[in-house]
């Protein structure tokens, strides 16, 4: 059984700075890898411990991931998940994704953000709550259910 997808199988974006991760092109701090995604400690942690797990094919968004890929991703993201609230007793965790330059995507290649948290920790990942008018909820849910 083989455990790594050959990496000439890959659809690996030569531009990008995670599938240069992927490929071994740039160095860094490994932690789990399978035949469908990769993760590394971020360079740049919102707090020591905080991973990023790609898939191992280049995606650019959520939606570009086929279904069965994103249940890897997923999975993976559990799996690190436990062993990060183990080995560094974190009382939280946040996965986070961010989609599109305007979601705050910084790397065009699909990926999570999985960030071991603790009390008093600073970080904040609150914002300003709006509140819906009159029947305005309903008609944002039929808007958004009619493309289901």
């Amino acid at each position: 059984m083989q455990l790594q997808m050959k990496k000439e199988e890959l659809k690996l974006d030569e531009k990008c700075i995670f599938c240069k991760i992927i490929k071994g092109d740039i160095p860094c701090a490994k932690i789990f890898e399978n035949s469908k995604v990769f993760a590394f400690l971020d360079i740049a942690p919102a707090n020591k411990g905080h991973a990023l797990i790609v898939t191992k094919n280049h995606y650019e968004t959520l939606l570009d991931i086929p279904d069965e890929e994103l249940n890897d991703l997923m999975l993976g993201a559990k799996k690190i998940a436990r062993a990060m609230s183990s080995a560094l007793a974190s009382e939280g965790y946040n996965i986070l994704m961010n989609n599109r330059k305007v979601a705050g995507q910084l790397v065009f290649h699909a990926h999570l953000h999985i960030i071991p948290r603790f009390t008093n920790d600073r970080i904040s990942l609150n914002w300003d709550h709006k509140k819906y008018k009159d029947k305005e909820i309903d008609e944002f849910k039929e808007k958004i259910k009619s493309f289901l």
